[in-house]
């Protein structure tokens, strides 16, 4: 299946409709069309004043290249013209970025950093006045607790001790 080409119908069936308009087309096909349009149309004109050029007169022909000729101008004038609009609107865009970074993003920063400062305050201080004094406090019942059990294993162990010694001797009392 994966060495079989790929037809033109089975890549539209598989792009996203995000990737396609409305009437199944890629997105960049208008403006592909719109720019092959253009170069026809100035390669025909090209060959067209060539045709009159070499079968018409020739101060006809010159006349013709001349307008040729200065529709290019024109056309790479336009073109320069475009671009200089494009990179005015480009350094506008650059500037409400810097604009956003400085006066949205740099206060929200600013904020989350103050917001962390606060919380390792916080957990120092609550470390420092809750933890360690709970921490040894439970250290504390437990040694206590520890003491406690072994006073009352030694009174046990005393208690077990007397009492098998006063078996025994009743028990050479009574023998």
């Amino acid at each position: 299946m994966a060495d079989q080409p790929t037809t033109p119908q089975d890549t539209a069936q598989n792009q996203t409709p995000e990737e396609t308009g409305q009437n199944g087309r890629a997105w960049y096909f208008w403006p592909l069309a719109g720019l092959i349009a253009v170069v026809a149309v100035f390669v025909i004109g090209l060959l067209m004043a060539l045709i009159f050029a070499v079968v018409g007169d020739s101060g006809d022909a010159a006349n013709w290249i001349g307008i040729i000729r200065d529709l290019f101008i024109i056309v790479l004038a336009m073109e320069g013209m475009i671009m200089g609009i494009a990179l005015i609107v480009l350094i506008v865009q650059l500037a409400a970025l810097v604009n956003l970074l400085q006066n949205e993003i740099q206060p929200i920063v600013d904020n989350a950093n103050e917001t962390v400062t606060t919380v390792r305050g916080t957990a120092q201080f609550m470390s420092q006045n809750l933890v360690e004094p709970v921490i040894k406090f439970s250290a504390l019942t437990a040694a206590l607790g520890g003491l406690v059990r072994e006073a009352l294993g030694i009174r046990r162990t005393l208690r077990q001790a007397s009492s098998s010694e006063t078996d025994s001797k009743q028990e050479t009392k009574q023998g």
